[in-house]
């Protein structure tokens, strides 16, 4: 199912045996992060061992949605789960490489790859 909500957001949320995939697509701002954090409860509320959080289909993210990362990365390692993000574009990996998150957060290219650690 494909969840639109502010306008500039879109998301999906695709199930494995052992995985739930979060597929975004747009922008992450002041006002689509509200659904970004949606998105990201509702792929950890799975209960699944590995939930990964593909940015692949982002234009542009803000510093709030580091912050909605983060949070979301602690929230599911506290649970003994594992989360991990593909950035695939250059608007994610530059903003990651930035801040420093690229040294805190499990970072992949592609979704098979975050599939397979």
């Amino acid at each position: 199912m494909t969840h639109e909500a502010a306008p500039g957001l879109r998301w999906t949320v695709e199930t494995g045996a052992q995985w739930t995939v979060v597929h975004l697509a747009g922008e992450i701002d002041m006002a689509t992060q509200p659904d970004f954090d949606g998105a990201l409860d509702e792929a950890a509320g799975t209960g699944s061992a590995l939930v990964i959080v593909d940015l692949s289909a982002i234009t542009f993210l803000a510093s709030i949605g580091l912050r909605s990362l983060v949070r979301a990365n602690r929230d599911v390692e506290q649970a003994g789960r594992a989360m991990r993000v593909v950035d695939g574009s250059s608007a994610v990996t530059r903003v990651m490489e930035i801040s420093g998150l690229d040294q805190l957060l499990s970072i992949y290219h592609t979704v098979d790859h975050a599939r397979l650690g």
